[in-house]
């Protein structure tokens, strides 16, 4: 089963704010696109870190809420993320996305993706869970 680990940051409507210990609402979009990755058979798990929680809209499209991202994924995983200090190679089963600007040229942290939001990274997950590279090259 592959998951989808998302920080609350990443789906929130405060991106870059620097409130610890706070509920953030979540951003709608992000909501709605969450969801449909679940609908779809994904699991979906949201990581409260340094103090962020999910409001209840978020936490309601969650299948679990985790304090950390777990070392190694038990399948195929994605992390969303809007801080690249997380985007790390710590299994070839995790792919790490950045949500928001791109990283600044010349970056030493490298994510494995960047999208411009929650909605546009659950899209491109959609696409590769349904039609993995082995598929549409076969396809061609």
């Amino acid at each position: 089963m592959t998951e989808v680990y998302v920080d609350v940051a990443a789906a929130s409507m405060e991106q870059g704010a620097e409130n610890a210990a706070v509920v953030r609402p979540a951003d709608p979009e992000a909501v709605r696109a969450l969801h449909y990755l679940a609908e779809s058979g994904i699991r979906v798990v949201v990581v409260a870190v340094d103090g962020l929680r999910p409001d209840e809209e978020l936490a309601g499209v969650a299948a679990e809420v985790v304090s950390a991202m777990p070392p190694r994924p038990r399948g195929p995983a994605w992390y969303l993320t809007s801080d690249i200090d997380r985007c790390r190679g710590a299994s070839a089963r995790l792919r790490t996305v950045l949500i928001g600007a791109p990283p600044p040229t010349g970056s030493v942290r490298r994510c494995d993706a960047v999208a411009r939001d929650v909605q546009a990274a659950a899209m491109e997950i959609l696409a590769e869970v349904a039609m993995p590279p082995r598929a549409r090259a076969s396809r061609g």
